[in-house]
């Protein structure tokens, strides 16, 4: 079931590479994006298209439902939300570092949040990709609920990102599997724009917090490498007669779920066969195929579902959560080489 995604309102953005990203958001699922401005982002705006403001005395006269994007007491999960009946409802997230501000919260009638799955700090995805996250259920009807496992981690597949050529992209990326519980990911840099990048591209992906939470492991990946995983799950907005709410995507360390960058990676141009027994593609749905292709927003819908299939623990304690082991190396030959790096979702700048 599809409906019209609303109106995507940035509240208080500082960042004119969220704003960019917030409009392909926007365009992903063919709605209007729309700025509260509190934070002096039109002078410094040099894009195109021209900024669409809005003061909050409108937002209260011509939007209905407004629907909160935060982690507010009492905020529903995103998954399964609905939006009360409306004639133009909204959808506003706030500023990168703050949140959003106390009118903001006040005028709202509804509260949505994106459930994160990290052990320690939940405010981890980066605005865009929050927003996309949100857009993508709320046009979808909700989807499904989230699941609950006594055992999340015995479902959890194991993740590479194969291809991406931004490193603020890819590092926004990892920040997403992060907060969504990955703590390890096989990274395919084939175009050298996070391990083998210079100081100045290197910077741009992460900062130098030196904070030790929520600690991720980036396996360098190669990008000819063979593996033995009993399922090969590519996802992608190009190909795959699979659309990504029907796709089984918790079956644990044996099944690997791909996300290609595909501003530079071909699909149909790539031996997956190579990485497992049978090779699936499944299909990221969008109704803005004209969008500007953001690589963040795809992979971090696509982490979404993941997420959500894989569940979380339920409320009432089974026993000690049981840790995720390291996955199957015994399989790989994909491993470029040992260690890799480990970072943290502190260190990832949140543009």
């Amino acid at each position: 079931m599809t409906q019209a995604a609303p109106v995507l309102v940035g509240d208080g953005i500082e960042n004119p590479g969220n704003a960019r990203t917030l409009l392909a958001a926007a365009g992903m699922f063919r709605t209007a994006c729309v700025f509260r401005d509190r934070a002096g982002l039109a002078d410094s705006w040099r894009g195109e298209p021209p900024l669409s403001l809005v003061l909050s005395a409108e937002l209260a006269e011509h939007y209905a439902p407004l629907i909160a994007c935060d982690n507010l007491p009492g905020a529903a999960d995103v998954y399964g939300f609905r939006p009360a009946p409306g004639p133009r409802p909204a959808l506003v997230v706030g500023n990168e570092r703050r949140g959003l501000a106390h009118d903001i919260r006040t005028l709202a009638t509804q509260a949505v949040q994106v459930p994160m799955f990290a052990r320690t700090k939940r405010n981890c995805l980066n605005v865009a990709a929050a927003a996309a996250v949100a857009l993508h259920y709320i046009a979808r009807g909700g989807g499904g609920k989230l699941q609950h496992s006594a055992h999340p981690e015995r479902r959890r597949p194991t993740l590479m990102l194969v291809g991406a050529t931004e490193a603020v992209e890819v590092g926004s990326a990892i920040r997403s599997a992060g907060a969504f519980g990955w703590e390890r990911i096989l990274l395919d840099d084939r175009a050298g724009v996070w391990f083998g990048a210079n100081r100045v591209i290197r910077s741009e992906g992460r900062a130098a917090a030196r904070r030790g939470r929520n600690p991720i492991h980036l396996v360098p990946a190669a990008s000819a490498g063979k593996a033995g995983y009993d399922e090969v799950c590519v996802v992608g907005l190009g190909r795959g007669d699979m659309p990504l709410h029907r796709a089984s995507l918790a079956g644990g360390p044996r099944q690997l779920v791909v996300i290609p960058d595909e501003s530079g990676v071909q699909l149909e141009r790539q031996d997956w066969e190579r990485l497992g027994k049978r090779v699936r593609f499944v299909r990221v749905d969008v109704p803005g195929v004209e969008f500007a292709y953001h690589y963040r927003l795809v992979a971090s819908i696509a982490l979404a579902e993941m997420a959500r299939q894989v569940g979380q623990r339920p409320r009432v304690a089974l026993g000690p959560p049981v840790r995720e082991k390291v996955v199957y190396d015994r399989v790989l030959e994909l491993l470029a080489q040992e260690g890799g790096e480990l970072v943290y979702l502190e260190d990832l700048v949140d543009y």
